[in-house]
């Protein structure tokens, strides 16, 4: 038996180590830390890889920033740096990404499948505003903790789907999914330092 776990150990291990897309909260993204900096980065990916940019925020703010990966839309990122310029925070948005955490949140995660991992029905901000589709408390379900610092955003998909779920209220998951909608995770925000 102990053959057996250490020869399950020593093939498992480097799959684990392998895996430089991995979100750990508050503390990584794939191989970016908290204290990497524009150096590390243009070390780890490349130059051809990172871009300056202005990043748009909400309510129409703009904050100057990087993008990672810009042609890539399943690596694409956009970072943010601190005034000593160490990563801030990492942000992707779309269909899909390679970018999750342990227990498989990523984009494109359902609305379903958020609400199984939590263990329990959560609140989150309606759609069609800056805000709109942020997940406004875990309820003391299993995400809350295991997300510290990664701030997940939802998005209805088609527009006619959004309709009952508009404005800045807040909305339990499990009411809106007795409403058929498609709802996914389409934006999601890792904070590695305090602004």
């Amino acid at each position: 038996m102990k053959r057996v776990l250490l020869l399950l150990t020593l093939l498992v291990a480097p799959a684990l180590a392998k895996d430089n897309t991995l979100i750990v909260p508050g503390k990584s993204v794939g191989p970016i830390t908290a204290r990497a900096t524009r150096a590390d980065l243009v070390r780890l990916f490349g130059a051809a890889n990172l871009k300056n940019a202005t990043l748009s925020e909400a309510e129409g703010e703009t904050v100057a920033g990087s993008i990672l990966f810009d042609r890539d839309p399943k690596r694409r990122m956009e970072v943010t740096w601190t005034k000593d310029k160490r990563v801030a925070s990492l942000k992707f948005y779309g269909k899909t990404s390679l970018w999750h955490t342990a227990e498989g949140v990523t984009l494109g995660t359902s609305l379903a499948r958020l609400e199984q991992l939590n263990g329990k029905p959560f609140k989150f901000s309606g759609f069609g505003w800056d805000y709109g589709g942020q997940i406004l408390d875990w309820q003391g379900g299993k995400l809350g903790r295991a997300l510290k610092n990664v701030w997940p955003t939802l998005d209805p998909g088609a527009e006619d789907d959004s309709n009952e779920v508009v404005g800045d209220g807040a909305f339990f998951s499990d009411a809106v999914l007795k409403k058929n909608m498609h709802i996914t995770v389409a934006v999601m925000r890792v904070q590695l330092n305090p602004d």
